[in-house]
């Protein structure tokens, strides 16, 4: 890893935005900026990755990772760095008054020489494991903040206790909604592996290729994990496997269900104490054919489905902290309905910064933390 030189500031920043759509630069700082490409901010940020680094270990190391996971615009901003500003008496980098702009666009800065900022200029992180700054925040949108409040009120009025320090999803200004009609491809997918999930575990397996020619739109939205479950055919080599798997994979009603209620199919998601009706939920997809399911796909609002995401993500929280204290949830979340619907809802909405659902899989196996 190359070391900073002390001797020579650099005269950039880097404004890393998690926006969609970026607000209106200051007129003072519009001739300064040039947009450049969201990969740069990795190659500015590779002693980050760098297990030999100091910094890489640090507390607030993942909050700056999971940043830049969901960044959609990278500025740089000529003229905004220490030696040529005036830095302030309290340690406050001077952005040339971009701090409040930076605040609406939700920006960390970013320097050469291996610096992070939050919004304000206050020192986050550096190469050396400098920081965070007492007064530095991690930025989120001021929707993420509010829906990350009213959550903990509904978790405290159920007797669960929010989980601390627990950071807040995305806001809706920073995600892109998949497709309707994706997420009903998926839906056909969930039904057809959690159906022969459901008859491996009865003991009346039904044929692969009668389910192929019945479903052929769900086959071909089968993740490669699924697809491995359903083209193994049942025998005494592969008895073991196939009943552990479908014992996984019958729990894929519960997502079922949570994309159900994501396309608008069931009225509510109710709270996530018990499992889903399978007789209602199995009843929505053979009512209508796949392509009608398709077709009509129509999704809920992002404000919604970020509702459900903040409370299932708080919730899981809460499970794994109470895994760890003993304090005994049940009866008021069930984990396997929690973890299936968060899986759902965080892949529509994208919360995981991953595109497959096998992944998003995977980043719930890992407590929702980016990949080290």
């Amino acid at each position: 890893m190359p070391e900073p030189n002390d001797e020579i500031v650099s005269r950039r920043a880097f404004a890393v935005s998690t926006l969609r759509s970026l607000p209106e630069l200051p007129e003072s700082a519009a001739e300064r900026v040039t947009d450049v490409a969201i990969d740069h901010a990795d190659e500015l940020l590779a002693w980050l990755a760098d297990k030999d680094c100091p910094g890489h270990a640090s507390p607030i190391a993942d909050p700056i990772r999971l940043h830049l996971q969901h960044r959609k615009h990278v500025l740089a901003i000529a003229g905004t760095d220490s030696d040529d500003t005036d830095d302030s008496v309290d340690g406050t980098v001077g952005f040339h008054g971009l701090q409040a702009w930076a605040l609406d666009a939700n920006v960390i800065w970013i320097t050469q020489d291996h610096c992070v900022f939050d919004p304000a200029g206050r020192l986050l992180l550096d190469a050396k494991a400098n920081g965070p700054d007492p007064d530095a925040v991690i930025p989120f949108p001021i929707d993420a903040r509010q829906r990350k409040a009213n959550t903990e009120v509904q978790l405290r009025n159920r007797l669960v206790a929010p989980v601390e320090a627990l950071l807040p999803l995305r806001g809706v200004d920073e995600i892109r909604l998949r497709d309707a009609s994706d997420v009903a491809r998926r839906a056909i997918a969930l039904f057809l592996v959690a159906t022969r999930a459901e008859s491996i575990l009865t003991g009346k397996p039904i044929d692969i290729e009668r389910m192929k020619a019945r479903c052929p739109i769900g086959y071909e939205s089968l993740t490669p994990r699924e697809r491995a479950f359903f083209d193994t055919a049942p025998s005494p080599a592969t008895q073991a496997s196939l009943a552990q798997a479908a014992t996984e994979l019958a729990w894929r009603y519960e997502a079922l269900m949570a994309l159900q209620w994501a396309l608008d199919m069931q009225f509510e998601l109710a709270w996530p104490d018990e499992h889903a009706d399978l007789t209602a939920v199995t009843r929505l997809m053979i009512d209508l054919p796949d392509e009608a399911i398709i077709e009509q796909a129509r999704l809920r609002s992002a404000t919604e489905l970020l509702d459900a995401a903040e409370l299932h993500y708080q919730c899981f929280h809460a499970i794994v902290d109470s895994q760890q204290t003993q304090n005994d949830l049940s009866g008021i979340l069930d984990p396997g309905v929690v973890c299936e619907r968060l899986i759902a809802i965080s892949w529509i909405c994208g919360l995981s910064g991953e595109s497959e659902w096998d992944k998003t899989s995977d980043w719930l196996e890992r407590g929702c933390q980016p990949p080290t």
